[in-house]
């Protein structure tokens, strides 16, 4: 049983008597107008902040789980004041203090550093952001004959970014691998130790057979502006020297990139033409960091693989309907769930304990380019998921903002079937709005029961099937993912699951501070006997929330207090 219920649905759902509040009268995110709404073991419900007064909390013995969530993608980027808080009717005119001993506040909300690859990935997806209609006027115009595909050897000269701001350098590539549906170039004169001409044939191969099909069926096709059928990957020692070779080791490096400036003709530094670009081999670090073949061809197929869905993702919005560029947390999450696509491919093709160094790895070798990085965004993002948005990135987005996006992704996807990816990028919609529209329901509704199943899902000593569907994944065990982090690397990972749902008084009410796009976790474990308790969820000094950032409480009642630790 499933229950989402605003005030105008509240009345008459439950046979109780309705609450209200004695003179002078309540604020009205302290009032209940309609009636109250119990939550049965193993049920969650999610209402509105102004109705979190309608909930009640029987006493009898019951631990719930309460997280209030701002469930918009439209907000201040700075953190708002809000105050949670439980207590009997007659208590609730004025809440005391929290108890003694237990945090009112969580850390500041700071903006988290980002690496090279996020700063640079977020600037390119801006500057299309700026691209007008007459620009995409142009791109259309370009059909014409088609052109054949270039020969093995044969060579062209490309624009190149030249540094993380702009700018654009040529080089000359070589035809090294000509496919069915990928043509790789590299730098005609790359640093020593590279690739050789077999291990360029082999990475061709799986960009064709594997990595293409698997975004286009997921997401649909690119463009084709320069009419030839195929997109290009230039794998060039430019791409290296956009990374200074005294930062690797502290920010990262670019790994390759989509710019969509190739895909309107015309543009300065186009080529007109779909190319992905990506670094090659520099075991000397000639150029710039050290990188050795082995590294550079895992990282650059994970990096292909999201690089190509922004490809898509411009062609099937804006140039196919017309729509604006993708809101970056959507366009970005939907890149990460192509690497996640990329690391099933092989997890189904090498099922535990084969294609493993370690027989007790959850993933393949294979897939570890593709599946690793979404893991530790994963995890860290789930260590303080207040100050962390999933709707509204801090500009380039850290790496807990697109763990966030990734999660909320993979669990719509498990929700609603993995149909939604594709719905998701065919169409001329973009963010929040373009969620609640393939998925067929408000997203308040959808973003309530995500924030809840973070912490439900594989809730531990019951089966899987124990908290309802929409409050857990189908696909990914969250406790066993965080767990195998935390047994391999336990400085990184310190702990087997990192949500830890702080416990709320009775009768008090913690202060703290959230983000649109972010939610809480509490733990309310009710007396056997006793009064009722009923929610509170409001800004800071008990005023109403903003109705814009869709303010909201989920709560879910727990089969122990040992299942919610």
């Amino acid at each position: 049983m499933r229950m989402i219920k605003t005030a105008a649905a509240l009345a008459g759902v439950v046979a109780a008597a309705a609450c209200g509040k004695s003179s002078p009268p309540a604020p009205p995110v302290d009032t209940c107008t309609g009636a109250t709404v119990t939550v049965p073991a193993n049920q969650a419900t999610t209402v509105a902040a102004s109705d979190a007064w309608c909930v009640s909390l029987p006493a009898d013995g019951s631990t719930y789980v309460v997280t209030p969530n701002l469930a918009s993608g439209a907000g201040p980027s700075t953190a708002v004041g809000v105050e949670v808080g439980s207590g009997p009717p007659a208590a609730m005119d004025v809440l005391p203090e929290v108890a003694s001993g237990y945090a009112p506040a969580l850390p500041s909300i700071t903006e988290k550093p980002r690496g090279l690859r996020e700063q640079f990935d977020h600037r390119l997806r801006e500057k299309e952001r700026t691209f007008t209609p007459a620009m995409r006027a142009a791109a259309r115009a370009r059909v014409g004959a088609v052109i054949a595909p270039p020969v093995l050897g044969s060579t062209r000269i490309f624009n190149v970014l030249t540094s993380l701001t702009g700018g654009y350098t040529k080089d000359t590539g070589v035809v090294k691998f000509v496919g069915t549906r990928i043509v790789i170039y590299q730098s005609q004169v790359p640093p020593p130790g590279g690739w050789s001409d077999a291990d360029i044939t082999a990475l061709g191969t799986t960009f064709d057979t594997d990595l293409y099909p698997i975004d286009v069926n997921a997401f649909g096709a690119p463009a084709d502006v320069d009419n030839n059928g195929l997109v290009i990957v230039f794998l060039s020692k430019r791409i290296n020297m956009l990374t200074p070779s005294n930062v690797c080791a502290t920010q990262g490096y670019i790994a390759g990139y989509f710019d969509g400036t190739d895909e309107i003709p015309g543009l300065t530094g186009s080529n007109g033409a779909e190319i992905f670009y990506g670094i090659v081999p520099d075991p000397t670090a000639s150029v710039s960091c050290i990188h050795s073949v082995a590294v550079t061809s895992q990282r650059t197929l994970g990096t292909f693989i999201h690089e190509f869905q922004h490809m898509i993702s411009m062609n099937q919005h804006y140039l196919l309907r017309g729509g604006g560029q993708e809101d970056t947390w959507l366009n970005e999450g939907l890149s990460h769930i192509a690497e996640e696509l990329g690391s099933r491919y092989y997890e189904a093709k090498y099922p535990p304990p084969t294609g493993r160094t370690d027989p007790a790895q959850l993933f393949p070798d294979s897939s570890q380019g593709f599946i690793g990085g979404d893991l530790g965004n994963f995890y860290s993002y789930l260590q303080s998921t207040s100050p962390v948005s999933v709707t509204l990135f801090q500009s380039s987005g850290t790496l807990e903002e697109r763990g966030a996006a990734w999660l909320f992704l993979r669990w719509l996807a498990d929700l609603k079937g993995e149909a939604i990816l594709s719905a998701l990028v065919q169409t001329g919609q973009i963010g929040t709005a373009n969620v609640a529209a393939q998925a067929g329901e408000p997203f308040p509704a959808l973003f309530g029961d995500f924030s809840l199943a973070l912490f439900t899902d594989s809730l531990p000593g019951y089966p899987r099937a124990t908290a309802p569907a929409r409050d857990r994944f189908q696909s990914r065990n969250l406790r066993a993912l965080a767990n195998r982090l935390f047994t391999t690397d336990p400085i990184d990972f310190p702990s087997p699951f990192p949500i830890q749902a702080r416990t709320l008084p009775l009768a008090a009410k913690a202060s703290t501070s959230m983000m649109v796009g972010t939610m809480l976790h509490y733990k309310i474990t009710m007396p056997a006997s006793g009064s009722e308790m009923r929610l509170h969820f409001a800004a800071a000094g008990g005023g109403a929330l903003p109705a814009g950032y869709n303010p909201q409480v989920t709560v879910f009642h727990c089969p122990s207090s040992s299942a919610c630790q």
